[in-house]
């Protein structure tokens, strides 16, 4: 692993969820499971929010359905050096990748605990607080009808670099 990590994997039956990601018996979005979990890893893990969302295609397909995302839309950035996140090499390589798709790709969702909104309807990002927005990872080799969340641990021994990529602000309407 690149990174140690604190992590808790969580089960759903995706044959629950309808075409649009709602769950079929109370109309609940997959989202809003999601978010649950969310919470769940939170109550587990009292001072730590989950960073990373780890599952593999249909899952985060399921995800885009359930936030009514545009069909050019693409959740999740796919992990180049196995079942970890590389926090340097995955976002650059997948970047490069970007510029030759014809889809976007949705690297991020807001958590769970961001309650502020702009005017928009987009979260407010606290910078004096530990809540950051979800970063969406494929993992294939995961199975259908489970996700794993977890938050990066610092006693790996590694020192950290930030990485600043260029990347282009879209809104569609």
């Amino acid at each position: 692993m690149i990174e140690n990590e604190i992590t808790e994997t969580y089960y759903f039956k995706p044959t629950d969820f309808n075409e649009k990601g709602r769950r079929i018996s109370d109309g609940v979005t997959f989202r809003d499971v999601v978010k649950e979990f969310e919470r769940d890893f939170h109550e587990r893990h009292s001072t730590e929010y989950a960073l990373n969302l780890y599952a593999n295609s249909q899952t985060m397909d399921l995800l885009a359905k359930s936030n009514d995302a545009a069909p050019f839309l693409l959740y999740g950035m796919d992990l180049t050096q196995g079942k970890s996140f590389d926090a340097v090499q995955d976002p650059f390589i997948n970047h490069e990748m970007d510029k030759h798709s014809e889809k976007t790709y949705v690297y991020g969702i807001d958590s769970a605990f961001m309650t502020e909104f702009d005017e928009y309807g987009y979260p407010i990002l606290n910078e004096d607080s530990d809540i950051y927005p979800l970063t969406l990872l494929v993992d294939n080799t995961m199975r259908d009808g489970e996700l794993r969340l977890a938050v990066p641990t610092l006693d790996d021994g590694d020192d950290t670099e930030n990485v600043t990529i260029d990347v282009p602000q879209l809104e569609y309407a």
